[in-house]
């Protein structure tokens, strides 16, 4: 604690006095090569042409042969970095009114070793690379990238700064590469309508060109960028003469149909007509749109059985949510003001068994049409804005040839806004942010929902010192009405537990039609050189919640945070580069109980023969953890180490290996856990390629909580010493016909199964030593499922209690044709299929529970998409 304090008292001493103005020379490298490359500036002058070329990646057109310049001199970046690369590059560019073009020769003295892989697009690992990136706002802070792989794949992003990357932007653009017999070369096709740029007759654009040699793990860029920076675009060389671009006001249409037919018993099918599409509000700001949403060639999400007391943190993957949603990102730590998977979640409210008869409830939300409007302006003013609206759902009961209905989710509309101005050349950022969320509450079973859900934030970076030391500072607030039980309901949550007796400074108000809170983060330090420093003080007050349209894990806690880091970029020796990070943490609730003391240390090493290996030691000297018994007491639970070791492979060879151990010990030896990894990639071909990722964890938890029961003489909490064993599999196959036409496969089983080997009653939650903390209970006998429980040790029952023995097997897939027959435009051919499994009782074979699986009846889904993009 004592470390911490003083970390960051010097912290916001010393930073004030480190502010230094950028010159535009680069001072932060201890290599004078390197700053001297970095300071270096340079310039490129594009040349208009009359003959325009056809993008095929030959470079043989006549405007390649005789207009422009080509220029080349590239440097290093890694692993020598400031030195000649091993291959020279060469580049050229040119415009017209409607296009910019770009070629690029990749010269190779062994042409055999090219990487031409084709992968999916925005796929970084898919051999060698060649790109481009443009900072059309010349803001020195946003940039839209461009590349093409070896195979002629596609990949593009949007720098957002401080290398934030948005890699789920996909601009409608053309590229193709051609691999030569001394050569590879790429041709990149960019419409100047998919970019962003001021009116002014003459543009002077950021300009940023690089090249990855898969084989040797080697990056060079036209104008270096150190490796060490705190950011990129501001290091960038310029583009010159692009002038007289008429103005590009461009509208995009993507209509498309939809047939899926869905088989579990009994059949569905469904015929679905949408749009999607984009509009230019300005030469900066975009709007996109989106009408009766499909998403059913969305992979699957991965399958968990969740015993905590925490929601699942699932990743989006709607392309409509993705695509510029990182203008959107306010976070702070693993929470986020938006979270749109909110949008469209599974309806909230399960109605109750009809006698033999079940409810037959959607899966997710109907989106009726979203709105996003994303940009930024040659100011350096950022906006980004949301509004959705989804649909009032129902549930079906069919029994005695009656349909009934039943609401299971309100109309709701979700708004989400988003703003910053960047100051003092990008060097201070100012921002806010608002969400709302109304429902249509007009079902009295529903209102034990929030009628109203308003977030807002504000939050400031400063940079000093060429970036070198950073300012963080995020601040927000919740305020939400509704019923006094949809208020109840929140503060008797996972994330609230108002309930809890041995919580003094929270307590649950049965007549609150209002529930309000406030949470921020400050975090600041250096980030650039060999050492680091960053600390991080963080809060969530008890009562602010952000699950309507964001996402928070726990409310009521404060965070101290210190992380050390020790970085090397230099080769030496048998290593190419290496770091050593330490951090050390400690929590607080408001009522300032110390529930949480953690230290951690990681190592990361990468050798010449691009292996690299992975080291982690954790130390934890106990929680005091709030959560676990589901607003009871605070449980007090054991110390624990950890050790983890994880090796890789050269990534670029056919066959790349990834295999790791993780060991977890408890203090008293009541607990640990063991958990192996290991992940596979065969490219069997460039064309075909399959990867796996497998997991296998054997867990011993001597405080998994299990149930309460209430009675005259209070409340008793049961847990248990879980035996746990858990085994997935995530396995890809990919194969590709060409870089716009592939078939993919994803498939992941999933296994665990527990034995509870103690049960256990809470005696003193607050026992250090285990013995102390619960008294044992005995099993009398096993009735139909269910123990039989003697509490006093005595020989008579006491009370029931289900067993809680599990063994759970689910399977998610499908299988993707893709086709994009025209740019822009594609054809989805989709199988999904799932089954899932869940029994009391345990197996103590968890391969055999793996294999199971595969006897469990399944449901099997069909869908035919088709879009056609078109702009005018």
């Amino acid at each position: 604690m004592n470390f911490t304090r003083h970390f960051f008292l010097w912290l916001f001493v010393l930073l004030p006095f480190c502010s230094l103005s950028q010159n535009g020379s680069y001072t932060l490298s201890s290599d004078s090569l390197v700053n001297f490359h970095a300071s270096n500036r340079r310039i490129y002058t594009a040349v208009r042409t009359h003959n325009r070329p056809k993008t095929d990646g030959r470079l043989n057109d006549e405007c390649w042969l005789t207009e422009g310049e080509w220029q080349g001199n590239f440097i290093q970046q890694t692993p020598e970095q400031g030195t000649a690369p091993s291959q020279p590059t060469e580049m050229k560019i040119l415009y017209d009114d409607d296009h910019l073009y770009i070629a690029l020769r990749c010269y190779d003295s062994e042409p055999e070793k090219i990487s031409p892989i084709l992968g999916r697009r925005d796929d970084f690992t898919s051999g060698d690379v060649v790109g481009v990136a443009l900072d059309s706002y010349h803001d020195k802070q946003t940039a839209f990238e461009f590349n093409v792989t070896a195979a002629g794949q596609k990949i593009d992003l949007i720098h957002l700064g401080a290398y934030e990357l948005d890699t789920n932007w996909d601009a409608v653009w053309e590229g193709k590469a051609f691999v030569g017999d001394s050569a590879w070369t790429a041709e990149i096709k960019i419409p100047f309508s998919q970019l962003r740029f001021s009116d002014e007759r003459e543009q002077v654009w950021g300009l940023h060109v690089w090249r990855w040699i898969d084989r040797l793990d080697e990056e060079s860029q036209w104008k270096l960028i150190p490796i060490d920076a705190p950011a990129s675009v501001y290091i960038f060389g310029e583009l010159h003469g692009i002038r007289d671009i008429p103005a590009k006001r461009h509208f995009e249409m993507m209509p498309y149909g939809a047939f899926r037919f869905i088989k579990n018993g009994g059949k569905s099918e469904r015929f679905g007509l949408g749009l999607d599409g984009k509009a230019a509000l300005s030469s900066s700001f975009t709007l996109d749109y989106t009408f009766l949403p499909d998403f059913g060639q969305v992979e699957a999400d991965p399958s968990e059985l969740n015993l905590s007391a925490y929601e699942v943190f699932y990743d989006e993957k709607r392309p409509f949510f993705l695509e510029g949603n990182a203008i959107l990102d306010y976070s702070a730590g693993n929470d986020m003001l938006f979270y749109s998977r909110r949008i469209g979640h599974t309806p909230s409210y399960i109605p109750p068994k009809e006698g033999e008869f079940y409810w037959r409830i959607p899966s997710g939300t109907s989106i009726l049409n979203a709105l996003k409007v994303t940009g930024k302006n040659k100011k350096g003013f950022s906006l980004g804005i949301i509004n959705s609206m989804t649909e009032r759902e129902f549930a079906t009961l069919k029994q005695d040839q009656e349909t009934e209905k039943r609401a299971v989710e309100p109309f709701t509309n979700y708004f989400i806004s988003r703003a910053r101005q960047d100051l003092n050349g990008g060097n201070t950022l100012i921002g806010i942010m608002a969400t709302s969320v109304l429902r249509s509450t007009r079902d009295d079973h529903l209102r034990f929902l929030p009628d109203k859900a308003t977030v807002g934030g504000v939050d400031l970076i400063q940079y000093w010192a060429g970036r070198k030391y950073f300012l963080d500072a995020k601040s927000f607030f919740s305020h939400i009405t509704g019923t006094t039980e949809a208020i109840s309901k929140l503060q008797y949550s996972s994330q609230h537990f108002y309930q809890r007796q041995d919580a003094d400074h929270i307590d649950p108000d049965p007549a609150a039609t209002v529930m309000s809170g406030w949470g921020g983060q400050l975090r600041g330090g250096k980030q650039s050189g060999k050492f680091r420093a960053t600390g991080t003080m963080s809060w969530r007050s008890p009562g602010v919640d952000l699950n309507d349209a964001g996402y928070l894990r726990d409310a009521d806690l404060i965070t101290l945070r210190a992380d050390l880091r020790y970085q090397v970029n230099n080769p030496a020796g048998i290593m190419l580069n290496y770091y050593i990070n330490y951090s050390q943490r400690h929590d607080w609730t408001f009522g300032r109980e110390n529930i949480n003391n953690n230290m951690s240390l990681h190592g990361f090493m990468k050798f010449r023969n691009l292996w690299n290996i992975h080291l982690d030691l954790v130390r934890n000297s106990g929680k005091i953890d709030t959560r676990q018994l589901r607003g009871g007491p605070a449980l007090k639970t054991d110390p624990y180490s950890i050790a983890e070791v994880f090796v890789q492979t050269n990534s670029a060879y056919k066959l790349f290996a990834g295999a790791g151990v993780d060991r977890k010990w408890s203090d008293g030896g009541v607990g640990g856990a063991i958990d192996y990894t290991l992940y596979l990639q065969w490219k069997i071909s460039n064309r075909f390629s399959i990867t796996s990722h497998s997991n296998l964890e054997n867990l011993i938890d001597n405080n998994q909580y299990i149930t309460r029961k209430t009675s005259d003489t209070g409340t008793k909490y049961i847990v248990g010493k879980i035996d746990r064993k858990t085994l997935y599999t995530t396995l890809r196959a990919e194969f590709f016909v060409s870089p716009e036409l592939s078939f993919q496969f994803y498939g992941s089983p999933y296994a665990s199964t527990g034995k509870f080997r103690e049960l256990y009653k809470v005696a003193d939650s607050y026992a250090r030593i285990p013995g102390n903390r619960y008294s044992g209970l005995a099993i009398l006998e096993e009735m139909r499922g269910r123990y039989v429980i003697d509490e006093n040790q005595d020989g008579s029952p006491d009370f029931m209690l289900e067993n809680p023995d599990f063994d759970f097997g689910e399977f998610r897939s499908n299988l993707v044709l893709r086709w994009e027959y025209l740019a822009g435009s594609t054809v989805y051919l989709v199988w999904s299929h799932n089954r899932t499994r869940y029994e009391d009782g345990y197996n103590p074979s968890i391969t055999d529970s793996f294999g199971k699986i595969g006897k469990i009846k399944g449901e099997n889904g069909f869908m035919l998409k088709l879009s056609y993009w078109f702009s005018l």
